[in-house]
């Protein structure tokens, strides 16, 4: 009984921890690379040099920060070697089986959804935010889409938040168990849901959000979470998460040019 009291105070305040951390850490990152006020001018500017418009250039410095924090975070707090917490390419068979089994399912899916969202809502409804660009615009739009979101969210969702978990619950132990995996994923993907609350916005403090895109983060999430755990590797779940990107914005882009928006 004793046990069971100091283990769920342990959860408590590690998911605390974590809520806080993350929305902090959300916060700094949109002030940082989204805010006219903060100090991403300079950034915009060099980047724009090199060809980029200052969506693209924002939404690249937004991943590369994630990126970075996420890097210190493991280093500084759960310090292990990054190739022991599943930043390496082990389980290269167990990895290409879950891609090549998610590619063909989430497209159908995304395919139907879309077809219903159409039918029932119209196509608006599925072309919220998107707006007619250039090709160029299109191609550098999806390329950031389409690399950057696996390596600038998995190492912080998936990487660190389940490790800080292993650590504080689990006292470090890999959890094997079916049920502590279970544990992992939903308490992971719930705080990668959490997380994209500020994602329409990037403007500090302000709440601006689909519901459908917090639920279908905190589905995808639970599969992303599972493909770490089953491989102790990020590599699926970075290709996976690159993929589901990809293809809303392909997608998306594609919808436009015959809707002639």
């Amino acid at each position: 009984m004793e046990k069971g009291y100091v283990w769920l105070c342990k959860l408590l305040g590690a998911l605390i921890f974590l809520v806080v951390l993350i929305v902090c850490l959300q916060q700094v990152i949109n002030y940082l690379s989204y805010d006219l006020r903060g100090p991403s001018s300079e950034v915009v500017r060099l980047l724009g040099m090199v060809g980029f418009e200052e969506s693209l250039a924002r939404a690249l410095y937004w991943y590369v920060l994630q990126i970075a924090f996420s890097a210190l975070l493991i280093k500084l707090i759960i310090q292990r070697p990054f190739r022991d917490v599943g930043l390496n390419l082990s389980n290269m068979k167990s990895s290409r089986t879950i891609i090549l089994r998610f590619i063909p399912i989430y497209t159908v899916v995304v395919i139907l959804a879309w077809y219903g969202m159409a039918r029932i809502w119209g196509v608006g409804m599925i072309l919220g935010g998107f707006e007619p660009q250039t090709l160029a615009y299109q191609v550098k739009d999806i390329a950031i889409f389409s690399l950057l979101p696996g390596p600038g969210e998995e190492p912080l969702f998936r990487v660190f938040v389940i490790q800080f978990l292993l650590m504080v619950l689990y006292n470090g132990k890999d959890g094997e168990t079916r049920a502590t995996k279970l544990f992992l994923i939903v308490v992971s993907s719930l705080l990668f849901a959490l997380a994209h609350v500020f994602v329409l916005s990037f403007v500090p403090l302000q709440l601006k959000y689909s519901v459908l895109q917090v639920a279908t983060s905190f589905v995808l999430g639970m599969v992303y979470a599972y493909s770490y755990l089953h491989t102790k590797s990020i590599l699926a779940a970075v290709v996976c998460h690159n993929y589901t990107d990809f293809v809303v914005r392909f997608g998306a882009y594609v919808l436009l040019s015959f809707v002639g928006a």
